[in-house]
């Protein structure tokens, strides 16, 4: 993995970090937003998404960070929102942002993917490897932390 420098030089912010709490008080759900990402590149027919290994640094350093701060009131899951830095439009004119969201609950990781019709239709097989790695190493990650 790249080292710390690339959180430094990506425009990503924290847009919330909240925690909801039961009202019994037995169960607890942090949700960290962030905004602006950089994951889109200009493509032959528009924006499409591009899931590299800086982008899979970059948000696996953020985890990891993240988690590294449930030491009082830990949540029984963090879940996670990264929206990207640019908005593309699809078939029927509806603005979509991709986004990447992840859920961390007992140690396992579940992640999900926002995307428009575009990206799906010219990027699909490349977001699905990029997922199934990224889970990988978010598993691994916790189990370094553990």
């Amino acid at each position: 993995m790249k080292d710390i420098g690339i959180l430094e030089n990506n425009k990503m912010k924290v847009l919330f970090d909240e925690t909801y709490t039961s009202n019994d008080g037995k169960r607890a759900s942090r949700n960290i937003w962030y905004g602006y990402a950089d994951m889109s590149v200009d493509g032959e027919y528009g924006k499409v998404t591009s899931f590299n290994e800086d982008l899979m640094c970059l948000l696996c350093e953020t985890v990891k960070n993240d988690l590294s701060m449930n030491d009082t009131n830990i949540p029984i899951e963090t879940n996670w929102y990264f929206y990207g830095n640019a908005v593309t439009q699809d078939a029927i004119g509806n603005s979509i942002r991709p986004t990447v969201m992840v859920r961390e609950r007992a140690g396992e990781f579940i992640t999900n993917f926002n995307i428009s019709d575009h990206d799906f239709a010219v990027n699909i097989d490349a977001i699905l490897l990029f997922k199934k790695d990224f889970e990988k190493r978010l598993k691994s990650i916790f189990n370094k932390n553990t």
